[in-house]
């Protein structure tokens, strides 16, 4: 029997097939992390788990204040890499970090799938 971790990674091992997913990380809105995959060397996984869980807790607020309504995703754009946080459910966050060779499209797309499968999980 397949535990929920095994299920989570597969979950990401979809996304990270899309390309250009430099990490990729089911994460709890309160910054702790449950599984990631990383592509690139050097990055922190729990750092990130952390620092994008505080993001989307104060994009979170910001949006609460203007209209009541809690944010689907937020993205951050740089010249070299987009960071997209996508919730997945009441209590998980799925965070990509995506290089400029990455296709934005099909990564939300497949964000948008994983979140399905993650709120069926958690």
């Amino acid at each position: 029997m397949e535990t929920i971790t095994t299920m989570l990674e597969k979950i990401l091992n979809d996304l990270q097939a899309v390309g250009g997913v430099e990490l990729s990380a089911i994460v709890s809105k309160q910054g702790l992390l449950m599984v990631s995959k990383q592509t690139t060397k050097g990055l922190n996984s729990e750092a990130f788990a952390a620092l994008t869980a505080t993001l989307y807790m104060s994009a979170e607020s910001t949006t609460m204040r203007l209209g009541s309504q809690r944010p689907k995703s937020i993205i951050v754009e740089t010249e070299d890499k987009h960071l997209i946080t996508y919730t997945a459910g009441p209590d998980a966050l799925i965070v990509v970090l995506v290089g400029n060779e990455g296709y934005i499209g099909l990564i939300l797309n497949e964000l948008k799938k994983a979140t399905e499968k993650v709120k069926k999980l958690i």
